[in-house]
């Protein structure tokens, strides 16, 4: 009697553990992880680009506009002079200034923006957009971003 509970046990843990991850290695899916949508973080050179996303009206996904916070830990000023991608243009009328040891919101409570268009209609809010944030004096910084819709939290983001 205690032989077939002792195998019982034993049954039911090696199962237990084969199907709560624990034994499925380096395939495990906690180690396939897509990129993040609260907001993306990188950094180029002395240059940290902090939570960025776009936030797009889903009623027309050919526009958008880019939210994010970028930190100039360096000595001298740089700036933000373009924002590309293979189907996404950006715009901001001129390069946004980033003073040294400065930190620059751009697209919420401010006064810079970066309107982004899409011939394409790629802005739908849940998918993801590959941007390049390009800077005068500093390398650029490649991101795959989350499109939002311009509600809830991101209801008073203005798009221009």
């Amino acid at each position: 009697m205690r032989l077939k509970r002792f195998v019982g046990f034993a049954l039911a843990l090696a199962t237990l553990s084969s199907t709560t991850g624990c034994a499925v290695g380096f395939g495990a899916n906690t180690t396939l992880q897509q990129p993040s949508g609260d907001g993306r973080y990188t950094t180029a050179g002395d240059l940290e680009i902090r939570g960025a996303t776009i936030v797009a009206d889903p009623k027309d996904p050919s526009r958008g506009t880019l939210l994010v916070t970028i930190y100039n830990g360096g000595e001298t000023d740089d700036a933000l002079v373009g924002v590309t991608s293979g189907d996404v243009t950006g715009q901001s009328g001129s390069a946004i200034t980033l003073g040294a040891a400065e930190a620059v919101r751009i697209g919420y409570n401010s006064a810079s923006t970066v309107a982004l268009t899409s011939a394409n209609n790629l802005l739908v809010p849940g998918s993801f957009v590959a941007l390049n944030l390009n800077f005068a004096n500093t390398t650029s910084a490649e991101l795959k971003l989350l499109v939002n819709a311009n509600d809830s939290i991101y209801g008073d983001v203005r798009i221009p």
